[in-house]
């Protein structure tokens, strides 16, 4: 490599790289103050302010208030959704270190901040247009990420019924527990019942595994 080649200045971004980036640092704003403030006290306006650009930034790539939520519970889905397929892939092919990775998943989601975002909005007006479009993402990311857990059990050899019963066990209990730490904020208690669900749960796993084989 010359030295003039080492020295030349790194290529400039294409527009449509900049309006990409834009976008992101908008949608990464809004996620912020859809946590802190919720649907409710959400003003577009203000997304600008928390992302750092400008006004006419924003209202050129999100001029409307609900294109520019969905936009953001689109990504946390997404990105939950990956961690969700990340968590699967490096779990042992084998019931127990995937149920593992099961309720290790649904501790980060249900008790964090991503699920009470998506909780919020599941509460936005069913008819509403953004109400059926809320519904429909969550439909499309969240049962896709049961389907994934529901198929590695069955891959590692689970008795499918059994399987979607663990899965979506799981699922009611984690976000029950969610819901009481709205309420109450608490949570301390979540790692020892799951702790009594995870061993009642391979129990159900291996239990139903074995009548198949006798089967």
């Amino acid at each position: 490599m010359s030295k003039d080649e080492a020295t030349a200045a790194p290529a400039r971004r294409t527009q449509a790289q900049r309006a990409s980036e834009m976008q992101q640092r908008l949608v990464e704003g809004a996620i912020e103050l859809l946590k802190k403030k919720r649907y409710a006290g959400f003003r577009i306006a203000e997304v600008a302010d928390q992302a750092g650009v400008s006004r006419g930034a924003q209202t050129h790539h999100f001029p409307l208030k609900d294109d520019l939520v969905l936009e953001a519970l689109e990504a946390v889905y997404r990105r939950t959704s990956a961690a969700s397929t990340r968590r699967i892939e490096n779990a042992r092919k084998e019931p127990a270190a995937l149920l593992d990775a099961l309720v290790r998943d649904s501790r980060e989601f249900f008790l964090g901040d991503d699920f009470y975002l998506s909780l919020d909005l599941m509460m936005v007006g069913a008819d509403s247009e953004l109400g059926v479009a809320v519904k429909k993402l969550a439909r499309q990311y969240r049962l896709s990420v049961e389907h994934a857990w529901l198929r590695a059990f069955v891959d590692a050899g689970c008795d499918e019924e059994a399987a979607e019963d663990v899965v979506l066990l799981t699922y009611s209990i984690a976000r029950g527990m969610s819901i009481r730490k709205l309420m109450s904020g608490e949570s301390k208690r979540f790692a020892r019942l799951m702790d009594i669900w995870q061993t009642t749960a391979l129990g159900l796993l291996d239990e139903r595994s074995d009548d198949e084989r006798d089967g």
